[in-house]
């Protein structure tokens, strides 16, 4: 397979999930996809602040209005955003951590970003050196996840297998109905060991980058870089620029630390504004093409519409 075709992917994604901002005068206006059929639920997620910017935070589900083509929507409920994120840390252990010495570096950046990341949002623990391993399931014990990332060594069997490792724990560790799906990837940039068709076939490849981004999955990438880019380098851009990652090359094993804090402190940053939110979740006849206004009722406060909980580009 050639390198990832970003354009693709980007399309469809646009194209069934993303909301377009129209105009603005004291609402927001979106144009839907046609996806959203008729009497279908739909939700978006809505930041309130007052006139000086502070966050409006005691808004209540009859001061939204949402209007399709000016006729009045359902409202079904809106509520504070205050999932927590559920984050599948996958770590490359294979031969090329040790060949670039990036083994204690590794384990001291995975101490410090368990260390980091807020207790709240659960973490499972992946080593993805040749076949991927379950180490520690979705917890909020960070002793145990700790101690498990401690223990983690090189395994001289095979390459780093990253599109396989996102494919596993996408399909086994989460379920249908996730909220906040988070993928934090640490690599290295050993050639690309996956064998099943989404490292082999561009169209599957595209299909399955859509799938994740229709389930709300945000990918991470910290890549230690010590070959001039690979194969591995153009999916962890890809699969960044699609779901709204963070893509953070590394060249020396030495920044992995200072990156895996970095990214935990940005990851609980963007948390605590998706908290400010409100998931507002309505129902419209949904006609194709549609242009979909939502605002509040209340004299003086802004609103500011997000398709999801990712992180905005």
């Amino acid at each position: 397979m050639d390198h990832p075709s970003h354009n693709a992917a980007v399309r469809r994604v646009w194209h069934l999930y993303l909301f377009y901002i129209l105009a603005s005068t004291g609402w927001m206006f979106l144009g839907l996809s046609s996806v959203i059929e008729a009497q279908d639920s739909t939700r978006v997620f809505v930041h309130a602040t007052g006139p000086s910017g502070e966050p409006v935070t005691d808004l209540l589900d009859d001061e939204f209005v949402v209007k399709e083509n000016d006729i009045y929507c359902g409202i079904l409920s809106a509520e504070r955003s205050t999932q927590a994120m559920r984050i599948a840390l996958l770590v490359d252990n294979s031969g090329q951590v040790e060949k670039v010495g990036a083994l204690l570096p590794l384990r001291d950046g995975l101490d410090l970003f368990l260390s980091t990341i807020e207790s709240q949002h659960e973490v499972a623990l992946f080593t993805i050196g040749g076949n991927i391993q379950w180490r520690v399931d979705f917890t909020s014990d960070r002793t145990a996840l700790r101690e498990a990332a401690g223990e983690i060594f090189p395994d001289r069997g095979g390459g780093p297998i990253l599109l396989d490792g996102i494919k596993e724990t996408w399909e086994r560790r989460y379920g249908d109905d996730e909220e906040w799906p988070v993928f934090v990837v640490v690599m290295t940039d050993g050639p690309e060991s996956s064998d099943s068709m989404i490292a082999r076939s561009e169209p599957q490849y595209n299909e399955f980058v859509a799938e994740l981004v229709e389930g709300s999955a945000t990918v991470h990438v910290v890549l230690l870089s010590t070959r001039g880019g690979s194969m591995v380098t153009n999916f962890a851009i890809n699969l960044t620029e699609n779901t709204n990652g963070v893509y953070r090359p590394l060249v020396a094993a030495t920044g992995l630390s200072g990156a895996l804090a970095e990214l935990a402190l940005r990851m609980n940053e963007h948390y605590q504004d998706v908290a400010d939110r409100y998931e507002l979740e309505f129902e419209c006849p949904g006609e194709p093409g549609a242009v979909v206004q939502a605002g509040v009722s209340r004299r003086g406060v802004a609103v500011q519409l997000y398709a999801d909980r990712r992180m905005p580009q």
